[in-house]
């Protein structure tokens, strides 16, 4: 037997070079290879070689590309082609996924918050729904063949793979049926099967998907399958015969609206069970709204106010969402729209025995933000009225300073001019006798007292000082 890892480096069929092995599955490996046209990366899925002599294992790889081939659907993977190699391998390929499987989810977040969980199962539900209306049943739905796509800047994506052992109903025949189950050929993961596909005790509905999904959404929720043995034939004995343990009893948080939809989906009986993956899809729909939680065609988004009221403000002013009480906000908001246009509630069978319990509740409004205080607006104020205050003082100083040393150009008549000599009585006394009669008289200074100007004029001349 050739080890799958020595394909890496081949070119398949001249078109696929395969860069290296991505995982590996119970039918063959998946590569990442490059598509040598387009030089776009894709993800091939080559059939194992052990069994290329195998006929049912080979018609079940084929049933996988016309049945991927068929499904055009945003949550489920695109096929993009399907052939055989040279040398006579299968081949599939599909697009290139980013994100991780709900396997290595819940592995690590397990329990989810339920609007998380029932946001996936919504998409999924929408997938394996599409799958049903065109007469597919999957029969092996489980977290390792649920994808969630996530790339940057984009919310995430579910998309369903591996439609390897899927079955179309309308070309199912009995020989063909007995064929693919026959005992020790039991096609499908016992931990996720239903009743009926374990016991093989008769042909397989689109209720045998409804029961895995609700069986993954238990999972999702719990963080533990709701029934687990050693060996697979234990296992498969307590899907036939045992009733789960309600979800609300593992974990607590979990609503009972949403336990109720669950344990709908894990009946025994097929009939008593959503009859395919959209009736079970109508059902988390109206209980989403019902709860308020989001979902990717939720009809009402997240609004400010909505934030504001479901939210309280932290010492450093940043606001913390209680994630429950924005629940509440948002199902008052989409019943409140619902009565105001008069429409339906759709409440499907499971929760329609009374009225939305959720509809009454009482919340506290906390504003988003401080209401303003007079206090800022009388420190402004007191600053501005201490601002004229110390200027009309230091105005008055210098009008006094001003008014004291009296207007420029009048000179104070007890001053002495610098440089002055005081005559003494003797010179004052006697007349000089060189004086020349031809020597004019000195004009004698103007005795007259100056005019002092007015009050207007001398505030207009401080004025002018301070602001010169």
């Amino acid at each position: 037997m050739t080890p799958l890892e020595s394909y890496v480096g081949q070119t398949l069929d001249g078109k696929y070079h395969l860069e290296r092995l991505l995982g590996q599955g119970g039918m063959g490996a998946v590569y990442l290879a490059t598509h040598l046209g387009t030089e776009r990366y894709v993800a091939l899925k080559l059939i194992a070689p052990q069994f290329m002599r195998n006929e049912e294992f080979v018609e079940r790889f084929k049933r996988e590309a016309r049945a991927a081939g068929r499904m055009q659907h945003p949550n489920a993977v695109t096929v993009t082609d399907f052939g055989a190699t040279d040398d006579g391998y299968l081949y599939i390929v599909m697009e290139l996924l980013e994100g991780r499987t709900l396997r290595d989810l819940v592995a690590h977040d397990a329990p989810l918050d339920p609007a998380r969980a029932v946001s996936l199962m919504l998409q999924a539900c929408a997938a394996v729904g599409a799958a049903h209306e065109a007469g597919l049943i999957h029969r092996d739905l489980k977290p390792a063949n649920i994808f969630i796509e996530q790339r940057p800047n984009f919310p995430a994506v579910v998309k369903v793979l591996d439609f390897g052992v899927a079955k179309f109903a309308v070309e199912e025949h009995e020989d063909d049926y007995d064929t693919l189950t026959q005992v020790g050929a039991i096609i499908g993961t016992p931990r996720y099967m239903s009743p009926e596909q374990c016991s093989g005790a008769a042909q397989l509905t689109p209720a045998a998907d409804v029961y895995s999904l609700g069986i993954i959404l238990y999972e999702m929720l719990t963080g533990v399958a709701p029934f687990n043995a050693e060996t697979p034939l234990a296992i498969a004995l307590k899907q036939v015969s045992e009733a789960p343990v309600p979800p609300g009893e593992v974990v607590a948080s979990v609503p009972a609206e949403l336990e109720q939809v669950v344990l709908h989906a894990l009946a025994k009986n097929p009939s008593d069970r959503p009859a395919d993956a959209n009736e079970l899809r109508t059902e988390l729909h109206a209980l989403a709204d019902d709860l308020g939680f989001e979902h990717s065609d939720s009809a009402h988004a997240t609004t400010l106010e909505d934030l504001r009221n479901a939210g309280t403000e932290s010492p450093s002013g940043r606001l913390v969402i209680d994630l429950a009480t924005l629940r509440q906000v948002q199902a008052a908001a989409g019943v409140v729209s619902a009565d105001a246009h008069n429409l339906p509630t759709n409440v499907t069978q499971p929760l329609s025995s009374g009225e939305r319990r959720r509809r009454e509740f009482n919340r506290v409004n906390v504003p988003l933000e401080k209401p303003r205080s007079n206090r800022s607006q009388w420190l402004v104020a007191a600053i501005v009225l201490l601002i004229v205050v110390v200027g009309s003082a230091v105005l008055a100083a210098r009008w006094w300073r001003g008014h004291e040393t009296g207007p420029p150009g009048v000179a104070n008549a007890n001053a002495q001019p610098k440089g002055s000599v005081t005559p003494s009585p003797a010179s004052a006394a006697s007349p000089s006798p060189s004086a020349s009669p031809s020597a004019k008289p000195a004009k004698s200074p103007d005795r007259s007292k100056p005019k002092e100007p007015t009050v207007v004029r001398r505030v207009w001349s401080k004025l002018k000082r301070i602001f010169k």
